[in-house]
């Protein structure tokens, strides 16, 4: 530790946050980018990348100061593989204050030097901070059988701040707007292209609540998209078992269901609640969401879990409210595509559980999870904030002793979720979670594709030793991303070896973040392998289901050679306009071996009277990069089925235009059809898409 008055002598200027040089010998000093402040909450850690770069091109060496008592080895700096420094600090409860951090940039012999302000505050009850009040639970679904858009109406509370910042963080989703309405009011605003559709069912969102005068809140919401339910995919449907039970309680309630299928679930099913009667058949988007958690078995045969908080525990004693929810669970059957299946429970309706107010304490213990005061131990023993958790604390008055180890009696009275103000027993390591225990490798920060872009070198092929780390309330795990840049065509090759402890997967992107190609089985093991031309790409390893540390190895292998053309065309060409369209015969009319390449429609003419009806079944198999839509024109060119690249919005399933393998379209003739009219169905690769396919086009006699 070095004392205020020896940091001052070396920075004139306190709070400078300009580099300062000391000359120590011969060569010019490095230069140290600027730091802005920072705020952090007891329990978070707070990570800085210090970049450097040295005139005479020497090697660079990172260090700190602070003025922080008994800082030990709380804090640490690292080298990153780019070359810059990586500074990290998880402050105590003993740390909150005011501190002057001294971030040095050596050469050998002469040094730069940047000093940043660092303010801890605490986690716990601290009412001036903002909080999220909308949206509530943790994620949503969009329905694209119904809807191609999802608008989210985002509200904070903060109790002395008029107007916060209200931003995504990343990994922010690609196209997503956020427009203030107010100082402490928004609406996101998202409509999801094909290739994202394509892509990923599960987008999570991260919204930031900053008021300047605390640590920037997030909040972490799961957009889920519901995709039409596919025909004719292999293997079967997940199965949910579960039997609702009323409940007499003053505590919060957890909910299980037994979910089997023969080649695993995709994902952890999700819970959807509601103390109202929802609408018939349900409206998910309309009901709170919450992600299940694994407590025993597997994918393929498991018990998922997820918290509810009690309507009842606010309500007077003896009052009875009911809640309504539906479990739905996702397999995988389909690892190259979206023809998976899904299944909600019950099938029709809603469970129904009646939740009674018995009366007396929750008796919950300290840091145990609550939603209301009347859950914990005894009186004022209160349910706070601690962090972004709602947990149980004790009384106390700040007698030696009171508190249990690992907890100290808060200086001030803290304020509880239902409004009551006392001092705490808060725990010293400001969070009720437990202490971390997973080293990241030396390559974080590197969570996202826009990280991995400014902080890591491109990979070479190697084989490398990786970390795969929890998030910090174990529901899934931070993610790492490498990027490689290829200078002529090559087949790249990625194998993961991973532990059983979690489902690490893996994935290849294209430099616009499109999904390329992925392997998403049950374990940890996973190859991917494509070839592909000059450019920059990203690999990404992730983990499916609660986030558990993962040592893993990551292999990458390069062969240069010239990538093939991808795609024949099928010996009915020319049939790409009306001019060459193929006429089918009236009656039924069946084509197989048909190949769609990239920008290459296939036509076919059809002619109706008056009344008459054509059917249209378009087969194949659906993948991200084999994406076959159907497309109705009329005698004079327009398109009766209006769907394009550039217009998402106005694609449905209905019309031949959905995101999973086989379409489907049905058109009856107008009464303007006295004579025959003609039309033409066009089968069209989205978006460059190429793929084989089999029609069948049933027109009457």
């Amino acid at each position: 530790m070095r004392a205020i008055a020896a940091r001052s002598i070396v920075i004139p200027i306190a709070l400078s946050l300009l580099a300062t040089l000391v000359a120590c010998g011969g060569g010019e000093a490095p230069v140290l980018d600027s730091i802005d402040d920072q705020i952090v909450a007891v329990g978070s850690e707070l990570t800085l990348t210090l970049r450097a770069t040295d005139p005479d091109g020497d090697a660079i060496h990172y260090s700190f100061h602070a003025d922080v008592p008994d800082l030990g080895d709380r804090a640490t700096i690292t080298a990153t593989p780019a070359g810059a420094g990586l500074f990290r600090w998880r402050p105590l409860a003993a740390d909150v204050g005011t501190w002057h951090f001294d971030f040095v940039a050596s050469d050998g012999d002469n040094d730069a030097t940047v000093t940043v302000t660092i303010e801890v505050k605490s986690a716990v009850g601290d009412q001036t901070t903002p909080v999220f009040r909308q949206p509530l639970g943790s994620g949503t679904t969009l329905d694209l059988a119904t809807r191609q858009c999802l608008d989210l109406d985002v509200v904070v509370e903060d109790q002395d701040s008029p107007e916060v910042a209200l931003t995504q963080e990343d990994p922010v989703i690609e196209g997503a707007t956020l427009e203030p309405v107010s100082g402490l009011a928004a609406v996101w605003h998202w409509c999801p292209t094909r290739a994202q559709i394509d892509a990923d069912d599960r987008y999570t969102l991260t919204l930031a609540a900053d008021d300047n005068d605390n640590p920037k809140v997030l909040k972490n919401y799961l957009v889920v998209l519901r995709r039409p339910t596919p025909m004719n995919c292999p293997g079967a449907p997940p199965v949910v078992t579960h039997t609702p039970m009323n409940e007499s309680t003053i505590v919060d309630l957890t909910i299980d269901a037994t979910v089997t299928d023969d080649m695993g679930l995709k994902q952890p099913p999700l819970l959807y609640y509601s103390t109202t009667a929802p609408a018939t058949p349900p409206d998910l988007a309309a009901m709170t969401q919450v992600t299940m958690i694994l407590i025993s078995g597997t994918m393929q045969n498991g018990t998922w879990a997820a918290d509810v908080p009690n309507p009842a525990a606010s309500q007077p004693t003896g009052t009875t409210v009911p809640l309504y929810y539906v479990i739905v669970a996702n397999d995988d059957d389909d690892p190259a595509g979206t023809c998976d299946h899904e299944t909600q429970a019950p099938t029709t309706g809603t469970y129904r559980a009646n939740i009674t107010n018995p009366g007396g304490s929750g008796n919950l213990g300290l840091c145990e999870s609550c939603s209301a005061d009347v859950q914990c131990g005894g009186a004022m023993d209160n349910c706070v904030r601690v962090g972004q958790v709602d947990s149980c604390l004790k009384l106390c008055t700040g007698v030696a002793g009171e508190c249990p180890s690992g907890y100290t009696c808060s200086a001030a009275p803290v304020v509880s979720v239902n409004g009551a103000s006392a001092r705490q027993c808060i725990p010293t390591a400001g969070t009720c979670a437990a202490a971390p225990t997973c080293t990241d490798d030396i390559f974080e920060e590197n969570d996202t594709r826009a990280q991995a872009n400014t902080n890591l070198p491109d990979l070479d092929p190697d084989t490398y030793d990786f970390t795969s780390c929890p998030l910090a309330d174990g529901s899934n795990d931070d993610e790492d991303w490498f990027p490689i840049t290829l200078t002529a065509d090559a087949t790249v090759t990625f194998t993961l070896a991973g532990q059983s402890v979690s489902d690490l997967d893996l994935a290849l992107y294209d430099s616009a973040g499109t999904r390329l190609v992925s392997a998403t089985g049950p374990s940890s093991n996973e190859t991917v392998s494509q070839c592909l031309v000059a450019g920059r790409y990203y690999v990404r390893v992730y983990a499916w289901g609660a986030g558990t540390m993962n040592n893993y190895q990551l292999t990458y292998a390069r062969t240069a050679g010239a990538c093939p053309m991808a795609c024949t065309d099928d010996v009915r060409e020319q049939d790409d306009d009306a001019l060459h369209a193929r006429t089918i015969t009236y009656g039924g009319f069946t084509s197989t071996g048909n190949q769609i390449c990239a920008g290459d429609d296939d036509w076919y003419k059809v002619s109706l009277f008056n009344a008459e009806t054509v059917t249209v079944d378009l087969t194949f198999t659906h993948s991200a990069t084999g994406d076959l839509d159907l497309h109705f024109y009329n005698s004079s060119g327009v398109d009766l089925t209006p769907c394009t690249e550039a217009n998402p919005s106005t694609c449905t399933a209905a019309q031949g235009q959905g995101t999973s393998s086989n379409e489907h379209y049905s058109f009856t003739a107008p009464a303007a059809c006295s004579s025959l009219c003609t039309y033409y169905v066009v089968v069209h690769g989205w978006s460059n898409s190429q793929n084989s396919y089999s029609i069948s086009i049933l027109a009457p006699p």
